[in-house]
């Protein structure tokens, strides 16, 4: 994965892997029960094509057959939230200097297209990025995940997606050639998640 960078809006960590690649985060086997057929995004870009459906997978393979309010609900597309990932990830801001885009700040993301707080995911890569490959690095994270609030390593990226009430997202592609990590995969998700509890 050398050349790869993710982050999330989780609760203020950093770590540094061996192989080069940096996971950044602030604040911010399944029963397959609840989605058969996992939808997928109306609306998204062409270069994010089937992002919905993939975050909507990840979903599905929860298993919730223990948990009170059962199958996690789909996610769906949601234009506002895309603008907003869209106008930060434009601007190529990497104020810290890690080769990354930064987060939005928190208080950009609070009460935004009707949601009182608004989570985010944010993946670099030093070539092209893709939906496949952003979805894939922030899933394989549920490796760190014991339900219902156990981690060991980086899980907030892998929690922001199947936090229950988390059911809208939108998502940005952009390229910032200036930036070591300059395919940046930028997702939203209404309303946020990873604000302390259980994500299901």
């Amino acid at each position: 994965m050398k050349g790869i960078v993710l982050a999330a809006c989780l609760l203020a960590a950093c770590s540094g892997d061996v192989d080069g690649s940096v996971s950044d985060a602030n604040n911010g086997s399944g029963s397959g029960s609840g989605m058969a057929d996992a939808p997928g995004g109306v609306g998204e870009p062409a270069n994010l094509a089937g992002i919905t459906l993939l975050h909507n997978q990840v979903r599905q393979m929860v298993d919730t057959t223990d948990v009170a309010a059962g199958a996690l609900p789909p996610m769906q597309w949601d234009a506002e939230l895309a603008a907003l990932a869209q106008a930060w990830t434009s601007q190529c801001k990497d104020t810290d200097g890690n080769g990354l885009v930064d987060h939005s700040s928190n208080a950009s993301r609070t009460n935004v297209a009707g949601f009182p707080y608004v989570g985010e995911n944010v993946f670099g890569s030093g070539g092209a990025a893709t939906a496949q490959a952003a979805v894939n690095l922030w899933a394989s994270e549920k490796a760190n995940f014991t339900y219902p609030t156990g981690c060991s390593g980086t899980c907030g990226h892998y929690t922001q997606i199947v936090w229950r009430t988390s059911t809208h997202l939108g998502c940005a592609l952009v390229d910032c050639p200036a930036l070591q990590f300059h395919g940046t995969v930028l997702c939203n998700y209404g309303p946020g998640g990873n604000n302390g509890g259980a994500p299901y």
